[in-house]
């Protein structure tokens, strides 16, 4: 086995899922990249996780305020990416968590499957290029990354001309790609720098960016799930997501299902490597079930 993963982690809260989620990674081939939003206190978290060794933090102007919906989301993930990149190491898999996401499968499997050729990113459906209408989240200007009360009342209401430099498409924000394919996505970036600033105002361009340049490259017939042709509700119906299980099975929530001891089963019969959301609440329970511990 060859491969060297990059974890790539964004995280505002719960310190102590945080360190669950590292040391479940703990492993040679892996070093462990953390993004704390800048509008919390780093000490918390570097109580539950030290700093060094295979865990890296990004610390100063590297920190982002991140803000739901906005651009913010993928200047944090771009600023994982550059920090691994330049760290002197040689990664061939780089792989973006969220702070709720818990490892379901053997480390063993995780680092197989990273040793692939697949690109582990969902795409759901395609948003804008011949043939499409583009929806408002890209047609329209939005201001997620504000805080000026009257920007935010104009979120959503002024139209705009679409940008055509590639097709846009979306899906879920969490995946685990090449190292070839993250050399295309940094590339295109900084190749393209109107491009991202389109995205300044688009609507969750955390879910569009990174899966648009992966389309549109050599990488496209590597990706593991292409649902661009199939109704909401075939997509709605599997829960896995790239490499996560992701229970989007209420077509009317805003956000995922959180997991508890009771989907046990269910995640280990995904195939999924990951899992989110989870919550302090029932993590640890939901780890031991995992385990095939009883669970009170």
């Amino acid at each position: 086995m060859t491969v060297r993963a990059a974890v790539l982690i964004q995280a505002h809260q719960h310190p102590d899922l945080i360190r669950a989620l590292v040391d479940s990674l703990r492993h040679p081939a892996i070093d462990v990249y953390l993004h704390i939003d800048a509008k919390v206190p780093l000490e918390p978290f570097e109580r539950a996780v030290p700093d060094g060794g295979s865990v890296t933090y990004l610390r100063g102007d590297r920190r982002i305020d991140v803000r739901w919906g906005g651009l913010s989301q993928i200047e944090a993930t771009v600023a994982l990416l550059r920090a691994a990149r330049h760290s002197g190491r040689r990664y061939t898999r780089y792989a973006l968590l969220s702070g709720a996401d818990l490892r379901i499968a053997p480390l063993d499997d995780v680092l197989r499957a990273w040793d692939s050729p697949t690109e582990f990113l969902r795409l759901d459906r395609r948003l804008a290029g011949a043939g499409v209408r583009p929806p408002a989240r890209v047609s329209r200007l939005h201001f997620p990354d504000h805080d000026n009360r009257v920007l935010r009342r104009l979120d959503g209401r002024i139209p705009r001309r679409v940008d055509t430099t590639i097709d846009l498409y979306q899906g879920s924000q969490w995946w685990a790609l090449t190292d070839a394919a993250v050399d295309h996505v940094l590339a295109f970036l900084d190749a393209h720098p109107s491009w991202i600033r389109f995205h300044r105002h688009t609507f969750g361009p955390d879910e569009i960016v990174v899966h648009s340049i992966v389309a549109a490259s050599p990488r496209r017939d590597r990706i593991a799930q292409d649902f661009t042709a199939a109704t909401e509700e075939e997509r709605h119906e599997v829960q896995l997501h790239g490499m996560h299980f992701v229970d989007w099975s209420d077509l009317l929530a805003t956000s995922p299902r959180v997991l508890t001891p009771a989907d046990a089963s269910r995640l280990r019969a995904s195939g999924a490597l990951f899992a989110r959301k989870v919550e302090p609440a029932t993590a640890a329970r939901l780890i031991a079930a995992l385990d095939g511990e009883t669970v009170a």
